[in-house]
């Protein structure tokens, strides 16, 4: 393998705001390792012969990510392991199998990282007496149903996880499926309906107009004082969500931004 300062090389391609297609980013490893292309080409040739990184056919370009063919650690608790790698996480933390598909939540954009990084605050890093109350939780807009599946192994008792979009409904039961989850994660192909639902957490990894439309039913459809995970925000957007949701009694409790997203935890009054 060619020598190279590895950390440097993958911070270029983790802190690139858009994607990088192989030639992009050959060239950037090029100029800030002051290399010829040939040796960036043969270091991105390492990178993805040891499953470091792999190569994404997107829109007729091939885009280089971050390979999700071994665990990858997201947060301090939560881990994302392809179903049939053979991984046993150390005590206290969570390893959630999802399989490669289309459907949005493969672990590889921001906003899944951020909503996860905030579950691991609610559960693990909050005194005991403010973490997520027992009951049933609610996950809008689950595409690959990973965040389900997070607060479930996390110890909620069951989850409703409501998706329109057919394809990742099916992907959605095969994760919830290869996670031994099938009795406690409801993958519902419909609209989410506050009827009946006295929901003890929700998340919700939506753009910030669907955010804003959904805050009555939200309120509607969660206890007094379950905390909100939301994801799905540019930075300059946060601002407008804290205060639409301020006037329904929300407040913010934790929050946190990568790469120009943000990720909010907010609650109301117990």
């Amino acid at each position: 393998m060619t020598p190279f300062n590895r950390e440097a090389v993958l911070e270029i391609l983790f802190d690139s705001e858009a994607r990088l297609t192989a030639r992009a980013y050959i060239l950037q490893i090029a100029g800030a390792l002051s290399i010829p292309p040939s040796k960036a080409k043969k270091i991105l040739k390492d990178l993805v012969n040891d499953q470091t990184l792999a190569y994404q056919e997107l829109y007729g370009a091939t885009y280089v990510m971050e390979s999700f063919s071994k665990p990858v650690r997201i947060t301090d608790r939560f881990f994302i392991t392809p179903p049939g790698i053979a991984f046993t996480p150390r005590p206290h933390e969570f390893d959630i199998r999802i399989f490669p598909g289309i459907s949005f939540g493969s672990g590889h954009h921001p906003t899944t990282r951020l909503c996860l990084q905030a579950l691991d605050h609610l559960f693990f890093k909050l005194p005991e007496a403010d973490r997520p109350r027992q009951g049933e939780t609610g996950d809008i807009g689950t595409g690959s149903g990973i965040l389900a599946i997070a607060m479930c192994l996390a110890g909620m008792e069951r989850c409703r996880a409501w998706e329109i979009d057919a394809n990742a409904v099916s992907e959605a039961r095969r994760n919830v499926t290869a996670n031994s989850l099938d009795n406690r994660v409801s993958i519902i192909e419909d609209l989410m309906s506050p009827d009946n639902l006295s929901l003890t957490l929700l998340t919700a990894n939506l753009r910030f107009p669907t955010l804003k439309q959904l805050a009555p039913l939200i309120l509607e459809a969660t206890a007094p004082g379950a905390p909100l995970v939301f994801s799905g925000l540019r930075t300059w957007e946060k601002e407008a969500l804290l205060s639409h949701y301020k006037d329904f009694g929300f407040s913010c409790i934790w929050d946190k931004n990568e790469k120009n997203w943000s990720s909010v935890i907010l609650r109301t009054a117990s």
